[in-house]
């Protein structure tokens, strides 16, 4: 599984919402546990000095279940964002091995001109030698659904560890929206391997592609990531 406090570079979380401060999906870390994220993620592999996405995220974890994280995303590489482009501030909350539960809320701000709040439950399966993970999260407030809409999102990531050094994600990522389920479906596929360097470093290189639905990704999103735990 991946490092609980990470450094990324991800094309995993590339819209201007942020579902929540952390880029992949970690369960919280033990008692003070810090994580730093710092990257770029594009949706389109051929534009990325236009439509890049710098990431600077921090998360800590206040005890072994309670962790608290902030990511900012800016648009100094995206032609239509500006330069903070949003903030947003979460926790998790263990209430298990394998499960907690998620609030991400993304404040008002620069190109966020409406507040949107996300609450999630993570959960992890163990079958045999693979890991089953997945995340559910409902989005609320004028800037993520708009009024008296729902955003659903769903994360589904089948891994598998390769010897000591290579782990594979299968990410399968599903987005709608209450208002109009079939105009903003939109089923996505991410397949990602971590690459372990030592302890605490890994390298993350991933694809994005749309499979499903009139919102899926119409471009080849790429992911190159440096990932590292303090």
């Amino acid at each position: 599984m991946r490092l609980a406090a990470v450094l990324v570079v991800v094309v995993f979380a590339t819209s201007a919402t942020a579902q929540s401060y952390d880029l992949f999906y970690v369960m919280p870390g033990r008692t003070g546990t810090k994580g730093l994220e710092a990257g770029i993620s594009t949706d389109d592999a051929g534009s990325v000095a236009d439509v890049g996405i710098v990431n600077l995220a921090a998360k800590y974890s206040v005890s072994d279940q309670f962790e608290i994280g902030t990511l900012i995303e800016s648009g100094l590489l995206h032609d239509d964002l500006s330069s903070l482009s949003t903030v947003t501030f979460g926790v998790k909350y263990g209430i298990g091995e394998a499960t907690a539960l998620s609030a991400a809320f993304l404040a008002p701000a620069s190109d966020a001109d409406d507040p949107a709040l996300f609450l999630g439950v993570m959960k992890s399966v163990t079958s045999g030698d693979m890991m089953f993970n997945s995340w559910l999260q409902l989005g609320f407030l004028d800037g993520n659904a708009g009024a008296g809409a729902m955003d659903v999102d769903l994360l589904v990531e089948p891994t598998k560890t390769f010897g000591d050094k290579l782990t594979g994600y299968l990410d399968v990522l599903v987005h709608t929206n209450t208002d109009d389920i079939g105009d903003f479906l939109a089923i996505d596929l991410g397949p990602n391997a971590d690459i372990m360097i030592n302890d605490s470093s890994v390298v993350n290189v991933g694809l994005r592609l749309g499979v499903a639905g009139d919102a899926k990704a119409d471009d080849l999103g790429i992911s190159a990531t440096f990932i590292m735990g303090l």
